[in-house]
């Protein structure tokens, strides 16, 4: 394994464990990743939300790095093939992602766009953006 390689995992997992804190603190019960083995996708978290209604969650970001979360086309195309395939489950929890940066513009942004407004994504949050952060108690 590169050095690269090693860094994007050790802060994915840092990532990870940043948004494990962030949903406890606003009242979700987390249950852990769940293998969706129908449809071949792993959630990152499966949560109860203080409103008593069951979330996954996918978390794609970092700390580091010139394209972190979801500026890289292929990983904003890994998140939004995982919420189509998750739209073959009938009656399936809002699937959200959470992620440290999100793309302005760009290809990257009409993905995210159209994976909304097709219903394969309930929510794209920013975990650094308070203003976004407020969305999470409407789950």
């Amino acid at each position: 394994m590169t050095n690269f390689q090693a860094s994007a995992g050790i802060q994915g997992r840092q990532f990870a464990e940043q948004c494990n804190q962030l949903l406890a603190s606003y009242g979700f019960v987390l249950h852990g990743s769940v293998d969706i083995a129908p449809v071949g996708v792993e959630i990152d978290q499966e949560a109860l939300s203080p409103n008593g209604n069951r979330v996954w969650f996918e978390y794609k970001g970092s700390i580091q790095g010139n394209r972190p979360g979801l500026m890289r086309t292929d990983t904003v195309k890994k998140a939004v093939a995982n919420g189509a395939l998750l739209a073959a489950i009938e009656n399936h929890p809002p699937y959200v992602i959470l992620t440290s940066h999100l793309p302005s513009a760009g290809s990257g942004l009409a993905m995210l766009d159209t994976a909304r407004n097709l219903g394969y994504v309930a929510d794209v949050v920013c975990v650094y953006d308070p203003a976004q952060l407020v969305r999470l108690k409407e789950l």
